[in-house]
């Protein structure tokens, strides 16, 4: 009976052990991924605002991140927006499925900290009644330069043809698209995979709001003209200077997405998701800036 006591003993003190170590293991890697995936987003971002390894971006350039959640309370539902304030503090505003403008609630929280999922989900959950919740939807980005507006960033997620394909679209001031980014696919290599390719993704840039109403994808071949200027390593095999770019892509500017060979679903996914986030990103921003106005909230941006 001892002899089973004290092989159960040294069983349970190497399970616990084993659970410290992977548990410590799983935090470090954990931040670490975190760290990593923080960082691919920041420089995604600024990729698709035109900087990146080869033009740094200027240090009066600052983009700034909008936070979108849905806040249940009971059977209401309202949309609540996490802003930055020009006193480097936050604020909750929260607006109505009408668009009518509701209650505004300080956070107090860092950038640091909001920054992070967990921790801003809490921060939220934190300021809110008792009883209500609030579940993250999605995030865009503010670019300002010299206190002008330089355009925007937004994230979403539309279905491909195996998963969820994770975009995001920058857009100039005016809602004209300016870059399209793969932030997370897992589309068939050689086929799907093919939408995190420039040739396909520099099809939407240029493309305005207007545009996107009406735009399909089509089952034709890519023009031939039209290939280099999409490709920056093809226009300059070509030795096409950035005029000569510029007015192909002007010529082009109105046609529809050319589908990748034996990938249709895949540019037609991709493409339903960039119209779907610019169109509710544009009404979405229409109704925010509104209600900031009324609400005279002070943002940064």
């Amino acid at each position: 009976m001892k002899e089973i006591i004290k092989i159960t003993l040294s069983l349970t003190a190497i399970c616990v052990a084993a659970a410290l170590i992977l548990g410590a293991v799983f935090a470090k890697t954990d931040h670490a991924r975190k760290e990593n995936e923080e960082k691919r987003n920041k420089e995604l971002v600024q990729g698709l605002l035109g900087y990146g390894a080869s033009a740094k971006a200027p240090e009066n350039l600052k983009v700034y991140s909008v936070y979108r959640y849905v806040i249940s309370e009971g059977k209401t539902l309202t949309l609540g927006y996490l802003v930055p304030l020009k006193d480097k503090k936050h604020a909750l505003v929260q607006v109505d499925l009408s668009g009518k403008p509701g209650k505004v609630t300080q956070v107090d929280a860092d950038e640091t900290k909001l920054g992070e999922r967990d921790t801003r989900d809490a921060a939220i959950n934190g300021v809110l009644p008792k009883g209500a919740q609030a579940t993250y939807a999605e995030t865009f980005h503010v670019a300002d330069m010299d206190g002008k507006r330089f355009g925007y960033v937004v994230e979403g997620t539309t279905q491909g043809f195996k998963t969820f394909v994770e975009l995001m679209v920058s857009l100039e001031p005016d809602f004209t698209i300016k870059g399209v980014g793969i932030k997370k696919s897992e589309e068939d290599p050689g086929l799907g995979d093919e939408i995190k390719k420039d040739f396909f993704k520099n099809q939407f840039v240029g493309k305005t709001a207007e545009l996107l109403k009406t735009l399909k994808v089509v089952k034709e071949p890519l023009p031939t003209d039209y290939l280099p200027a999409l490709e920056p390593a093809l226009a300059k095999r070509d030795k096409l200077s950035p005029d000569q770019v510029a007015k192909i892509k002007e010529k082009h500017v109105k046609d529809d997405i050319y589908a990748l060979t034996g990938a249709t679903i895949s540019s037609r996914a991709v493409t339903n998701g960039v119209k779907d986030i610019v169109r509710k990103f544009v009404y979405r921003l229409d109704i925010l800036t509104d209600a900031l106005k009324k609400e005279n909230v002070q943002v940064v941006f």
